[in-house]
């Protein structure tokens, strides 16, 4: 389904809207000593010129910038729409074999589209990455522990 992305090019900034599945971090280098919030949207679809929904990706994973952030923690299902440009990535690993994936990146004017809850019930994230990492190993402790994930910053003051 991404070849859509493809299609639409790296040239042009695109509006999108995605429902939130959840958050997570990645690790931004081989020591696993820095992490980065990420999320995952699902449904990913294009806004055309005349607001028709074109279906672009079933899923992505993004960065948790701040446009994302100023929103306060997403519930799963709430929509959310943002500026986005076409980026390429290698998928895979070394041995396994690598081959070019599309991503969306420099996410800008983020909003949040389909609200399930009042904005006075919205949590807000820590103004630090590494309090957010915690904070989403928190959310899904039970996921990560199974699969053997540590939390990211455990020696860290709360």
């Amino acid at each position: 389904m991404r070849t859509k992305l493809k299609e639409l090019g790296s040239e042009q900034r695109y509006r999108y809207t995605g429902k939130f599945v959840k958050y997570g971090f990645r690790y931004s280098d081989w020591g696993k000593i820095h992490a980065k919030p990420t999320m995952i949207l699902k449904d990913i679809k294009l806004l055309d010129e005349n607001g028709v929904e074109i279906a672009v990706a079933d899923y992505l994973w993004l960065n948790l910038t701040v446009g994302f952030k100023k929103l306060g923690i997403l519930i799963e299902d709430e929509i959310v729409s943002f500026n986005g440009r076409v980026a390429t990535y290698q998928k895979g690993y070394y041995l396994h074999g690598k081959k070019v994936d599309y991503k969306l990146e420099r996410p800008s004017k983020v909003v949040l589209t389909k609200s399930l809850i009042d904005d006075l019930q919205r949590k807000v994230w820590p103004e630090l990455n590494w309090q957010v990492c915690n904070d989403i190993y928190d959310m899904y402790a039970e996921d990560y522990l199974k699969r053997g994930i540590a939390k990211p910053y455990p020696k860290m003051f709360n």
